[in-house]
């Protein structure tokens, strides 16, 4: 591996979504973002776009020298103070810090065990519209975590700019163990949107006079960690759960 030379900071962020992307930004710390973490595309952040801020925010840090490896690294090692970062390319990158605001754990060695590991996900069950008529709505909600969000978009599977011809993601919110529960399936999402959409007198494509039965189909499951397993903070580690403050000032000079 190609060595380079140790920096010495402060203080440095550890973490790729975008509550550290904010805090970075907002109080001008360096960052490692051990992983890339953004919002799911529907995701909203006091009316903005989580994932479009995140995009943004990830330029300016990286234009200011604040994001230090950018989107190069693989893996993140902890030992006392010195961080040992392995980045695309068969680099090493080193460096010393007084403190770390842990934002996100994966693929970080050298933390210590967690007092209470995340078992709660975000899952989104990717579905196109196989037989479904075109329709006005962009979004429904329910009451319950398993399909809570259904959101439509506009079907990427044709050439040109048909918003019209919609394709839709369903939203959950699970725990581990419903991962693992055939009523948790994306199959079991499927039919729960399908007949949302039906109970909306949404109905598949036209036939004459009639209409083809309404058929959805499941191209892709996502899930994601809900939130990073719970951690004692050390005179050295403070993990971070928490939003910054002044959200919405950081936001409108952002945006």
């Amino acid at each position: 591996m190609i060595k380079v030379p140790k920096r010495e900071y402060k203080e440095i962020i550890i973490g790729g979504t975008l509550n550290a992307l904010l805090h970075s930004y907002q109080n001008k710390t360096p960052l490692i973002i051990n992983k890339l973490l953004l919002p799911h595309p529907f995701e909203s952040l006091e009316n903005y776009s989580a994932q479009e801020l995140w995009y943004k925010l990830f330029f300016i840090l990286s234009a200011s020298g604040l994001n230090i490896v950018g989107d190069k690294a693989q893996s993140v090692r902890l030992k006392e103070n010195e961080i040992s970062v392995t980045t695309t390319g068969a680099r090493v990158f080193k460096c010393r810090s007084e403190k770390l605001l842990i934002f996100d754990d994966e693929d970080v060695k050298g933390l210590p065990s967690p007092i209470k590991k995340n078992k709660d996900f975000i899952v989104l069950d990717w579905m196109i519209g196989r037989s479904c008529e075109k329709h006005i709505h962009n979004s429904l909600k329910t009451e319950d975590s398993f399909v809570n969000e259904v959101h439509f978009y506009p079907s990427t599977r044709r050439d040109g700019h048909h918003p019209d011809e919609k394709d839709l993601v369903a939203i959950s919110y699970l725990n581990e163990d419903n991962l693992h529960d055939f009523e948790y399936s994306d199959t079991y999402a499927k039919f729960k949107a399908t007949k949302m959409l039906k109970e909306l007198g949404i109905k598949g494509k036209k036939n004459g006079i009639n209409y083809y039965a309404l058929k959805l189909e499941v191209i892709k499951r996502e899930i994601r960690k809900a939130k990073m397993s719970l951690y004692k903070n050390s005179a050295k580690i403070d993990f971070k759960y928490d939003l910054p403050l002044r959200l919405d000032d950081l936001c409108q000079g952002i945006m």
